[in-house]
């Protein structure tokens, strides 16, 4: 297995799915989900600390996100039935690394927490543990979305009410992140605390690439921002694997407050806290996060 290379498998419909793999090819299996307008290749920062735990991680692109088919409509849990279900069988094949996958853990930072729980829910006898990075609760409760965020809540709103501006402004952005990638890191810092600027400097340029393949297709990042505010296709009270919550203080994007109370309605779960830090504790707590996947409590 080519480590950080994408690789590409053709699903049962038809579509393809991409992924790639950094850490040890021949370790422990760690299913990485990635963050929103992000692709698998957010997990690139992950490698050394991967490698170093004895982790394969696997890190695919969701539909219409970088090299992966759309499936507009999808909900997570729909996501992690069928795609990662075929994720699964191909990496245990010898053309995908002949991987143990009857037992593995999952990671997802952002948007992608909601993606994390879900394959919890498809295999909950697979699953070991889960680590939520900065998660969100289920936006589709009105209370809950009126907490997020302004910039997610209006481009949620133009996905859901004006889809092809919303991928003009994606496709914009998708120039932007290819043609100046510090300009697009430090513009999003600018709505960020002080911890994200300096590790936004520090890897503008895995940010753009990240954000590049987010936008590749704007229809993709359409159907991903509706897919964020939509249904998840499970209640979180219904996911009985172990999962810890990570979550900083500081955070501007995700209301630090979420991070308590989808603790709270997990059956077995723990917050680990992280006082005056931002949302891109995905990059300064990678170690943490990921032993807290090969130790869960």
């Amino acid at each position: 297995m080519s480590q950080g290379l994408r690789r590409r498998i053709a699903l049962g419909d038809g579509r393809a799915l991409a992924y790639r793999v950094y850490g040890d090819p021949h370790g422990e299996l760690v299913l990485s989900c990635h963050g929103g307008l992000m692709s698998g290749l957010d997990a690139a920062t992950g490698h050394e600390v991967a490698r170093a735990l004895g982790i394969a991680l696997v890190s695919p692109d969701r539909p219409g996100i970088g090299g992966s088919s759309r499936s507009p409509g999808r909900t997570p849990l729909a996501w992690a039935h069928f795609d990662v279900g075929a994720l699964l069988e191909h990496l245990a094949s010898p053309a995908g690394g002949g991987l143990d996958t009857s037992r593995f853990a999952v990671t997802g930072w952002s948007e992608g927490g909601q993606y994390a729980l879900a394959v919890a829910k498809a295999f909950p006898s697979r699953v070991s543990a889960v680590a939520v990075v900065a998660g969100a609760l289920p936006l589709i409760d009105p209370a809950v979305f009126a907490e997020l965020n302004r910039t997610d809540k209006r481009v949620a709103g133009l996905s859901l009410r004006a889809p092809t501006l919303a991928a003009l402004g994606f496709a914009a952005t998708r120039g932007l992140a290819r043609a100046f990638p510090r300009l697009t890191a430090e513009a999003s810092a600018a709505a960020l605390d002080a911890s994200d600027t300096v590790l936004l400097a520090r890897h503008s340029a895995w940010f753009a690439r990240c954000v590049a393949e987010g936008v590749a297709d704007p229809r993709g990042a359409v159907d991903s921002y509706r897919a964020f505010v939509g249904p998840w296709g499970f209640p979180p009270a219904s996911v009985t694997v172990p999962v810890v919550v990570h979550q900083g203080s500081a955070d501007r994007l995700i209301p630090a407050a979420w991070a308590a109370r989808l603790v709270e309605v997990l059956p077995d779960a723990r917050l680990r806290s992280y006082p005056d830090e931002g949302h891109f504790i995905v990059l300064s707590r990678r170690a943490e996060v990921l032993s807290s996947l090969l130790s869960p409590a």
